[in-house]
């Protein structure tokens, strides 16, 4: 898509500035008479009217016919996000509302923590919200085995920042809790503050169980149970996408092309991972406008996503909102930088 740069024509980029908040305000498109009236420079509809007629011309805006009012094209929504987009400040109640994801951190899952803010995130959008789960790989602050019956066991973990991950695991019948006690010390000892990488490489390399006078029942219990769990919560991350607030779209569907379409992308992890994916390659937060991305091609539909990081400040996801094109871009860029930001406190 080409771009369209009034930047140098002041009576131009104020009319299309406004009209821009009018229609994001109204979700009506705006005639030429309530534009001229709204103006800080007073100028009369005959005037607004032909400016609006050249903007139609190089592409920014569009009607449905000759009488109609205006609205901003996807050119026109491209030009207003890169030249005339102002910041916004977060409210105290959005900060409020996202800080208690942080709040109630200490003891929960990490999918749940993201679930948590991805749904947050999406209230106050009032839009769709997606993320892409991290592959775990923080350090471990302890770790138990619990026996539940003979022959089932969970294993816990509990991360550098208090967040939880547990599995519920097979074991030899013969197994007792003293033994999985022996196990829960010893792994203890010898492992907390390792990531679950560095589990998995000490467990094949580094373990001498025998030399510490760990028996074979409690030594196969930690194979088991940490191969397991580092290996699985791995796999089941590598490719996850939580999404949320599928239900705001529903009261937008009149500006969405297709909805039906729209929502059924949103069901498709593989589709969302290859943006999410593209947004992590990227700096700050990314603003994707209809066509500009293959994953929501139908017109009317805008992405804003940025990656986050975790508390080594590796870049580990993505997160982000989808909606309408008429969204109020500096409410909503600010509302995602701000929970990326958030994030990069938990994970």
């Amino acid at each position: 898509m080409s771009e369209i740069d009034i930047s140098g024509n002041k009576r131009y980029v104020e009319i299309f500035k406004k009209l821009v908040e009018i229609y994001v305000e109204t979700g009506e498109a705006v005639g030429s008479r309530s534009l001229s009236k709204a103006l800080d420079t007073p100028l009369s509809p005959a005037t607004v009217r032909n400016v609006m007629s050249d903007l139609e011309e190089l592409g920014i805006l569009c009607s449905e016919h000759t009488s109609a009012g205006r609205k901003p094209t996807e050119k026109g929504w491209r030009f207003f996000v890169n030249t005339l987009i102002e910041s916004a400040d977060i409210s105290e109640i959005e900060e409020e509302t996202l800080a208690n994801v942080t709040k109630n951190a200490v003891g929960q899952s990490l999918e749940a923590i993201l679930e948590k803010a991805t749904d947050v995130l999406s209230e106050l959008a009032n839009c769709a919200s997606l993320i892409r789960v991290p592959t775990i790989n923080s350090e471990v602050r302890h770790i138990d085995f619990v026996l539940l019956s003979p022959g089932r066991a969970i294993v816990v973990i509990v991360n550098e920042n208090g967040v939880v991950e547990n599995r519920l695991i097979e074991v030899s019948p013969h197994v007792s809790a003293s033994i999985l006690e022996k196990a829960t010390r010893y792994i203890n000892t010898k492992l907390s503050g390792a990531t679950l990488s560095e589990i998995r490489g000490k467990l094949q390399s580094e373990l001498d169980f025998q030399r510490e006078g760990i028996d074979k029942i409690a030594k196969d219990v930690v194979d088991q149970g940490l191969g397991f769990i580092a290996n699985e919560i791995a796999g089941e991350n590598e490719n996850k996408i939580i999404v949320k607030g599928q239900s705001n779209l529903l009261s937008k569907a009149e500006e969405i092309s297709d909805l039906e379409e729209l929502l059924r992308k949103l069901d498709e992890k593989k589709t969302l991972k290859e943006l999410l994916d593209k947004s992590i390659e990227g700096q700050g937060v990314q603003i994707f406008i209809g066509a500009e991305t293959k994953v929501f091609e139908m017109s009317g539909c805008s992405v804003i996503v940025s990656p986050y990081q975790n508390k080594k400040k590796s870049i580990v996801g993505a997160i982000g909102v989808i909606g309408p094109s008429r969204m109020s871009y500096s409410r909503v860029i600010t509302l995602v930088d701000y929970t990326a930001k958030l994030l990069g406190n938990i994970v």
